[in-house]
């Protein structure tokens, strides 16, 4: 007698879903309309006024060992050196605390949101609109790569090295080991205007409205989104390396730490 369950080798694994309930993944309520890097805690909310424009910043208290490498008088300097036609359109700069699950699952120096509204769980938002969030940082847990790197790791793990980590081989992986001043050089000097050279890519292509050709925003956004991930972040290291460029060119960065 023929019996499937024996010649089904998929039984307990992985394929038909065993494992799946014990998952580890970022914590997104379904009921939860915003992104789960907008759902906030504790925080402090001000405004900075920035070359004649009031900027809305959120800072996330820090737990779980984590520190904001840079602070927002920090930022606000650095938006000072930069157009403000590239980031005036900003809803709000957020120093963000990430949770444990998403500091192993989702990593990030920072990162631009197209749109998103910030606030507290089940509760309604206090702000909407496109933002850059900075993430606080860990400085006890080294990063670890893999040896097989592309060519766009190889040169963000050479970028990092010159903004001051420790980068080393050790056995099969790469191993960069952080301080703080390294990582507000790369926050402050290389991620801040890396995310707004992703808003001013999102500018040009969608939000201004062309002068000539039909005034299609849905085209246009599904346009820029068709486009490869590669290409987009192309733009934003160009932009990056080349206020970056300008402002050592005059003497403006590196500059000591604000309070």
């Amino acid at each position: 007698m023929r019996v499937p369950t024996r010649r089904n080798r998929n039984i307990g694994t992985a394929k038909q879903g065993h494992g799946a309930d014990n998952r580890l993944v970022v914590p997104w309520p379904s009921s939860e309309e915003r992104v789960w890097y907008a759902m906030l805690g504790p925080h402090q909310r001000f405004r900075i006024p920035i070359a004649g424009y009031e900027m809305l910043f959120v800072v996330e208290e820090n737990h779980g060992g984590c520190v904001h490498a840079c602070s927002a008088a920090d930022i606000a300097r650095m938006l000072e050196h930069l157009p403000r036609s590239d980031w005036g359109g900003l809803a709000a700069i957020v120093l963000r605390q990430p949770k444990r699950k998403e500091r192993i699952l989702r990593p990030a120096w920072g990162r631009l949101s197209y749109h998103a509204g910030l606030g507290r769980q089940g509760r309604p938002s206090f702000c909407e609109g496109p933002m850059v969030f900075i993430e606080a940082v860990d400085l006890s847990r080294p990063i670890e790569w893999s040896a097989s790197l592309g060519p766009e790791s190889q040169a963000e793990l050479s970028r990092l090295s010159a903004d001051g980590h420790d980068v080393r081989q050790v056995g099969s992986r790469w191993v960069v080991t952080p301080s703080l001043e390294a990582v507000r050089a790369t926050q402050l000097y290389r991620t801040l205007p890396h995310e707004i050279g992703h808003h001013v890519d999102w500018l040009e292509k969608v939000e201004r409205i062309p002068a000539s050709g039909p005034d299609d925003w849905d085209a246009r956004e599904a346009a820029f989104f068709a486009r490869p991930r590669e290409e987009r972040e192309a733009f934003a290291h160009r932009y990056a390396d080349a206020a970056n460029e300008r402002l050592r060119r005059f003497g403006l960065i590196p500059f000591a730490p604000l309070v």
